[in-house]
């Protein structure tokens, strides 16, 4: 029950910490500077509705996260750790528990930011520029936390998960922002302008973070996972195995969406079949992110397959 839960928290704050560095990519770059019509202002604040949500579920799950990890590492139950001293310990003796002050930290931060962007309408570019920053650390120090940190070559493992974290909230985190502003865009007309230019410059990005998710998860995986024979008979590696099939599925519906569908809508632009398919297919690539994110919280409780 203790491992069932701590998997949920997990892939909740996983999900919402890709999902928060996602969107600030998706409005500075993928959209980028827009006119000032009442749809992309509509958008926006949609956007950072989001953006809020975020960080609540990032914040209630990284509580439980750690809470739960206390009762794990102590060995005593959920409650009673709860009314004990073993929390003081993994907070301040243990790497786990500083990296969680950092996060607990940055996440309360990004929430006054955000109560400044709703009254400091002015400032909010800058605000925004911030915001994003503090996701980015956010995200990054989730590999401090991680099997990664603990492998032989530790430098090198950091490295890549931070890479592989980065490269997943750009495209899986911008999976779901590419969504809402495909369904606002069968009904506005200034949405409809820049469609073609916000799917190319996804495109674009998704394809480059394909390259580096690939190249990054071959050397985390050489890391702790550490042969073939250990891939195919380890727990660990039937995980690994399955998070490399809901990849490459994913990967083939992205390849589908630049490929062919947008093409045909650089023909007939403004096609409301293609559009919905291609929505369709973005939200079945959001759920199979989801699916993607849930393996790798199996994964972090799961003893890597290269480990004694």
């Amino acid at each position: 029950m203790l491992i069932a839960l701590l998997i949920i928290a997990r892939a909740t704050h996983i999900g919402a910490t890709i999902l928060l560095a996602g969107t600030f990519m998706f409005k500075l770059i993928t959209i980028g500077p827009a006119a000032g019509s009442d749809d992309f202002h509509d958008l926006k604040l949609c956007l950072f509705r989001m953006v809020r949500w975020s960080l609540v579920a990032a914040f209630l799950s990284g509580l439980l996260w750690f809470w739960l990890e206390v009762a794990n590492m102590s060995g005593l139950p959920p409650m009673r750790a709860l009314f004990t001293t073993a929390w003081q310990m993994v907070l301040f003796e243990t790497n786990f528990g500083r990296v969680w002050q950092l996060r607990l930290g940055l996440i309360a931060l990004a929430f006054a930011f955000v109560a400044l962007g709703l009254t400091q309408v002015r400032a909010r570019h800058a605000l925004l520029m911030i915001m994003f920053l503090i996701s980015i650390v956010l995200l990054v120090s989730l590999a401090w936390i991680s099997h990664a940190a603990a492998a032989t070559v530790q430098p090198l493992g950091l490295l890549g998960d931070a890479i592989h974290l980065c490269a997943a909230s750009v495209w899986i985190g911008g999976l779901l922002p590419l969504a809402i502003f495909l369904t606002r865009t069968h009904a506005s007309l200034s949405l409809g302008e820049r469609l073609l230019r916000v799917l190319r410059r996804f495109s674009t990005l998704s394809l480059t973070c394909v390259g580096v998710l690939i190249v990054s998860g071959i050397s985390n995986s050489w890391l702790l996972v550490g042969s073939i024979h250990a891939l195919l008979t380890t727990r660990y590696g039937w995980l690994l195995l399955a998070k490399l099939a809901a990849f490459g599925v994913l990967v083939g519906l992205g390849a589908r969406n630049r490929f062919v569908i947008k093409t045909k809508l650089t023909r007939a632009s403004g096609d409301s079949g293609l559009l919905a398919q291609m929505r369709r297919n973005v939200i079945f690539e959001t759920c199979l992110g989801l699916a993607v994110v849930a393996i790798v919280a199996c994964l972090g409780v799961t003893p890597p397959a290269g480990h004694p």
